[in-house]
């Protein structure tokens, strides 16, 4: 690893080491996952060299609009000799998720994040796993909305408002997947001197509480905070 890219490496090592036992507890012997918005595929050769130490069979397909490191990323997995991973070209909403065990992202950037979540409810896949960057969509409603006048004294200062931002993405992100019957952890995999952008949303399918109670939540939550409708919300609308 060069000196430069040490922060990627505790990414992409912690990455490995909460996402590894997951998968393995997912009813599949040999899992499809998918990687949306794979970028190098840092991770994906990491999970898959792992997860094949541990005897582990698995597919991983990443997920790459960019046609030159979807080419890379082959040519790197061949040379390597990882026969089940592969890179694909496209985009996340294009791409044909059926039949996946899992999906992960790792700072697919605002909504890309929300495509993710949306290609994993459809495929109804066990596992879904996504690491957010940027919260823009809500953020930008926030500011053009009216929330709840008691919240001004932190929306005012643009600091706060950027940090409730965030929280607010995801804690609907999380409510949307508890209304599709996941169950959902929110948590920071990494410290934020690796990466400000640190946390990951974990859902299980299963196991999830009242669906009319999530979405009560949701209606709730937006109110208060002058949001019209979260992205994720229009991808699953029937």
């Amino acid at each position: 690893m060069r000196n430069d890219a040490q922060d990627k490496f505790r990414q992409i090592n912690r990455m490995v080491e909460i996402f590894a036992p997951l998968i393995q507890a997912l009813d599949a012997k040999n899992p499809r996952i998918l990687d949306m918005g794979a970028g190098k595929g840092y991770l994906d050769f990491a999970l898959y060299d792992y997860l094949s130490g541990l005897g582990q069979a698995c597919e991983i397909i990443g997920v790459e609009m960019r046609p030159q490191l979807v080419a890379d990323g082959n040519e790197h997995a061949r040379a390597s000799g990882f026969s089940g991973l592969r890179f694909e070209p496209g985009t996340i909403l294009d791409f044909d998720a059926r039949g996946a065990d899992a999906v992960i992202a790792l700072h697919a950037c605002d909504t890309a994040t929300d495509d993710a979540i949306y290609q994993g409810i459809q495929a109804g896949a066990g596992l879904i796993a996504v690491a957010p960057c940027c919260h823009k969509q809500i953020r930008r409603q926030m500011e053009a909305g009216r929330p709840d006048a008691n919240l001004d004294f932190l929306l005012r200062h643009g600091t706060f408002l950027e940090k409730q931002a965030e929280m607010v993405t995801d804690g609907l992100r999380a409510l949307l997947l508890e209304a599709n019957g996941y169950r959902t952890k929110v948590f920071e995999f990494v410290s934020d001197a690796h990466t400000p952008k640190n946390n990951l949303i974990v859902a299980q399918k299963g196991g999830a509480g009242s669906r009319q109670a999530a979405l009560d939540r949701i209606v709730a939550v937006k109110a208060m905070f002058g949001i019209e409708k979260h992205y994720l919300e229009t991808l699953l609308a029937p």
